[in-house]
């Protein structure tokens, strides 16, 4: 025998038929069944032998059709905490930690019954990439009604007439959105300018720690500039954010953070990124509840884009 990697068959092996102990158990009523069928042709079906019945109902005599519904498929009725008793445990520890601790987290919330009933119902299954209209795959016709719908409920929200704002609902998330925005308005290298985390800005603006290692994909893509609020006031200095602006020149300017408790100056913004030649964008994210509820001032008009 030639070297070589063994299959422990050759030209001259007698195979053995197989016993009713290797053929899988689901399968083995097919075979029990296929020797009941006395009365019937073969024929060739995809360069198979098979048998089919003359009279009554046909069945076909391969198994990837005739698989009949057994107790393995009980398995997709099971409840997680019976399907998965470990992954179930685990997150009823996390049920229990969110109800017995309180996180002063902006990007969190706890979300009403039928939140949880969208996010865990048959839409999960749906591969919905693209834009509604266009999206690449087939059977999103739905998918596409529910978009719609949500984006003409987010313009109501904020009392925007479409004739003038569009909304894009796809991001999950801040971060994705702002990256949104990068990409389709930055080249790699490209310059932005945002507030400083430290002073309550967004590590998704752009981020280097003091090392100098770049901790988000703003900062590893494009090159950003943190503007700081002033140290003794807790309040952003808008006049050295001006004398920054026009020296950096970013291609984007951005209002808005994450844990910044003060009013912020959209005119005042609108006025620097005109000076500079930026395009102004407010991440509006952490805010966008209390905007909604006008509980908050929030000037739209003087953003090129929200998030």
């Amino acid at each position: 025998m030639e070297p070589g990697l063994s299959l422990g068959l050759s030209a001259s092996s007698t195979v053995a038929p197989l016993s009713d102990t290797s053929i899988p158990w689901r399968f083995r009523h097919l075979k029990e069944d296929e020797e009941e069928e006395d009365n019937g042709e073969t024929i060739n079906f995809m360069d198979r032998r098979v048998k089919r019945k003359i009279e009554g109902h046909q069945q076909p005599c391969f198994p990837s059709k005739r698989v009949a519904v057994d107790s393995s498929v009980g398995w997709w009725n099971k409840p997680l905490g019976v399907a998965d008793p470990e992954i179930f445990g685990i997150m009823e520890k996390e049920k229990r930690r969110q109800f017995k601790g309180i996180e002063l987290i902006a990007s969190e919330n706890f979300v009403c019954r039928a939140v949880m009933e969208a996010l865990g119902s048959h839409l999960s299954n749906k591969y919905s990439e693209g834009m509604p209209g266009a999206k690449y795959y087939t059977g999103n016709q739905y998918i596409d009604e529910i978009e719609l719908l949500c984006c003409r409920r987010a313009l109501l929200a904020f009392d925007l007439h479409p004739s003038n704002w569009g909304v894009n609902v796809q991001p999950y998330s801040c971060t994705s959105a702002n990256f949104a925005v990068f990409t389709g308005i930055l080249h790699p290298g490209d310059r932005i300018m945002g507030m400083d985390s430290a002073s309550g800005g967004h590590l998704s603006h752009g981020y280097y720690t003091h090392g100098g290692k770049k901790v988000s994909a703003a900062s590893i893509f494009f090159e950003t500039l943190p503007y700081k609020v002033n140290p003794q006031s807790g309040y952003i200095d808008y006049d050295k954010l001006e004398e920054k602006a026009m020296d950096f020149r970013p291609k984007i300017l951005i209002c808005g953070g994450s844990s910044y408790p003060r009013e912020w100056d959209y005119a005042r913004f609108r006025q620097v990124a005109d000076k500079c030649g930026a395009v102004l964008m407010c991440d509006m994210a952490h805010i966008s509840g209390l905007v909604a509820a006008k509980v908050l001032f929030f000037c739209l008009f003087s953003c090129f884009c929200c998030y």
